[in-house]
């Protein structure tokens, strides 16, 4: 006996395929559908190179871009 599928497969799909079509841009002109963080930027302080506080970003050590400890790919 198979367990119940959690919900309907949309047509042209098999079970065990994920639907990705709603993570694609919305549309191609829309200039909010296209933005994505910057990785070049310092996740923490997002390229201001210090803290809410005022202090030096303790990641990026002030200079507000992603160094070799801010992780990626």
């Amino acid at each position: 006996m198979k367990p119940e599928a959690s919900g309907a497969v949309p047509s042209g799909m098999k079970e065990h395929e994920i639907d990705d079509r709603d993570l694609t841009p919305s549309g191609p002109t829309d200039p909010a559908s296209l933005q994505q963080p910057d990785a070049t930027l310092c996740p923490e302080c997002q390229g201001i190179g210090a803290t809410a506080s005022g202090e030096t970003c303790p990641v990026c050590e002030g200079t507000g871009k992603a160094s070799g400890r801010t992780g990626g790919g």
